[in-house]
């Protein structure tokens, strides 16, 4: 088999590491991947280029370069299947597929909720959000199989085209290999911290998605007892925006800004509490990383993964989405060890979402594609 992967770029996202994961574990399973790309950009591009047996930039210029070398790149290449994410490069893919008159699937990802939380502020946010939305319905009918993040956005996607329901079906990422996920459990750290300030971790891209404003808040809004320190690791657009927000709530010396990490890893393995604040999220697979290295986890109950990954809130505490009172008082009611769930019932629940758990059953889909073309 040979793979084709269409994305954007290479930002240090969730849609990005997932892809990379995957990839790497097909390759693994004998099946060759190619990378396609409308920019040369994004934090996770090296590492896209060590994976991949070859990464092509199609539209680096102009977006209208994009489907003509795309449609060549299909014919050259040949591949047996294309993995698409994101509704506007996947309608632009299924052009070029319909240009270069191949007979080849696309599978396409969704890692994100349709849920009008998606929506960015301002008119030029309204309309990303309404073109969203119209590429979507657009494309569903006419892709080959449609591979969805959580089941709340397998459900959106069966509501917005009732048509794709019989090739629509939910796949948690891929998080970690049993082998790492076999590390995690044998080197399990105290999490009680017995000297020192409780450390709270962040993680993600500094967008308005992932909430970081709304932890800063909550911290300014918790005690200085027990003693806690907050690291936020990620860069993005609101990197200045957050810096000004930790000064203007004196938290200098309490919450960093770390920028981006090539190893979240490293991140997680500190932390004794992990923190998704998200708006929005399509899985949320840094909290599954977070509970593998066994920090209790606190999220904000946004549209779709978190709810489902913590099975409600068994496994971890929910609050309400942008409520930095509730977020504090979540995180006052972790450092006083009143509400505390033991780290071995979260890495064992985390564990579930193990890579090979998740290549196999896109393998299934890849295999049960090949050659059909009914779209």
């Amino acid at each position: 088999m040979n793979v084709l992967f269409v994305l954007p770029r290479m930002v240090g996202g969730g849609v990005e590491r997932v892809t990379l994961n995957l990839a790497a574990a097909l390759r693994q399973r004998g099946v060759e991947c190619r990378l396609a790309l409308r920019r040369a950009e994004g934090e996770m591009l090296d590492e896209a280029q060590q994976i991949f047996a070859s990464v092509e930039v199609l539209a680096d210029a102009s977006l209208r370069q994009f489907v003509p070398r795309l449609t060549a790149l299909i014919e050259t290449a040949q591949p047996t299947h294309i993995v698409t994410a994101f509704a506007d490069v996947g309608l632009l893919t299924w052009i070029a597929r319909r240009r270069a008159g191949a007979k080849v699937p696309i599978i396409h990802g969704i890692h994100n909720t349709h849920a009008f939380a998606n929506q960015r502020q301002g008119v030029s946010g309204l309309l990303r959000y309404a073109a969203d939305r119209l590429f979507s319905r657009l494309l569903y009918p006419r892709v080959d199989a449609i591979v969805c993040v959580s089941k709340g956005i397998e459900a959106e996607v069966k509501a917005c085209c009732p048509s794709a329901a019989s090739y629509t079906r939910t796949i948690y990422n891929p998080v970690a290999s049993k082998a790492q996920i076999a590390h995690c459990l044998q080197n399990l750290r105290p999490r009680e911290p017995q000297v020192g300030p409780w450390r709270i971790v962040g993680l993600g891209r500094l967008t308005a998605q992932k909430g970081f404003d709304v932890l800063i808040k909550a911290a300014g809004l918790l005690p200085a007892s027990p003693d806690w320190l907050i690291d936020i690791y990620g860069d993005g657009p609101l990197r200045a925006v957050l810096h000004q927000s930790i000064q203007r709530h004196g938290l200098e010396g309490r919450v960093t800004l770390c920028g981006y990490t090539a190893d979240p890893a490293a991140a997680l393995e500190l932390a004794d509490v992990f923190v998704l604040p998200s708006r929005h999220e399509g899985f949320g697979l840094v909290l599954v990383e977070a509970m593998l290295h066994g920090a209790q986890v606190i999220a904000a109950d946004c549209p779709q993964g978190p709810r489902e990954i913590l099975d409600g809130g068994r496994f971890g505490q929910l609050v309400p989405v942008g409520d930095a009172a509730a977020l504090a008082a979540a995180l006052q009611r972790t450092l006083t060890l009143k509400v505390w769930i033991n780290p071995s019932a979260l890495q064992d629940h985390a564990a579930r979402f193990s890579t090979e758990a998740s290549v196999a059953q896109w393998l299934a889909v890849i295999q049960s594609r090949s050659g059909s073309i009914d779209r």
